[in-house]
């Protein structure tokens, strides 16, 4: 199966277990995954998940150090496809990555929205993680009344001691929540994944695996670990 992996085009950048993971989970399991970006090209992602730096929040992420040591998979992100040429009819599934500059240039945005509204419209799988989630309010009509996760508003008030005030436009969970979505989370860096009909949707990073394996789960008719709580 053919998996659309959209990512952050934001100098903010990408987290990479956001990316690394799932690409892994789903690579490993014999899906094909195109990467994508609003503008096409090179992405960047935040130096405290790069587990190859001195300060990373991500020191243990084998997963992610694995994907950097690979010359080809790093060539691979530097090569992304702008949205405006995706054609969505070619794939089976998307997943929208987080990290902090999900939430500058993924909502609003006509693409998403374009490509999102194919995957609902064909029942294909629909699935974000962490500020990835925030994409999902592109497509009001679709997701009002589902139960979703993303980047919860506790844990952007501590990323703000961080990056500082301000550091994005919006945050997640009241843009998602003003999109009448029912937003469902656990407490801050906690493991949260939520699956409602074809929407998967992971809180934070800590949950990149396990919304990993349930996506694959979703994407080949199997059952869930669990579903909406």
């Amino acid at each position: 199966m053919k998996i659309l992996m959209i990512i952050t085009s934001s100098p903010l950048g990408t987290w990479l277990a956001e990316v690394t993971r799932p690409y892994w989970h789903f690579s490993e399991r014999g899906h094909e995954v195109t990467f994508a970006s609003p503008q096409g090209g090179a992405i960047v992602w935040d130096k405290l998940s790069d587990p190859t730096l001195d300060g990373s929040f991500e020191a243990n992420d084998l997963v992610s150090l694995g994907f950097l040591s690979s010359v080809a998979l790093r060539k691979r992100l530097t090569e992304t496809v702008p949205l405006a040429d995706v054609d969505p009819e070619e794939f089976d599934g998307v997943h929208v990555a987080g990290g902090t500059g999900a939430a500058v240039d993924l909502y609003p945005n006509s693409d998403v929205e374009r490509i999102l509204e194919h995957f609902w419209a064909a029942g294909k799988v629909v699935g974000a993680i962490c500020h990835g989630s925030i994409a999902l309010a592109n497509n009001v009509s679709r997701v009002a009344g589902k139960a979703a996760t993303g980047f919860t508003l506790a844990e952007d008030i501590e990323a703000e001691a961080i990056y500082g005030p301000g550091f994005i436009p919006n945050f997640p969970q009241p843009v998602m929540e003003q999109a009448g979505i029912e937003f469902v989370h656990v407490e801050p860096q906690g493991v949260k994944v939520v699956v409602d009909g074809q929407l998967i949707t992971g809180q934070n990073q800590q949950s990149a695996s396990e919304y990993s394996l349930q996506f694959q789960h979703l994407l080949t008719g199997g059952t869930p670990v669990t579903t909406v709580a």
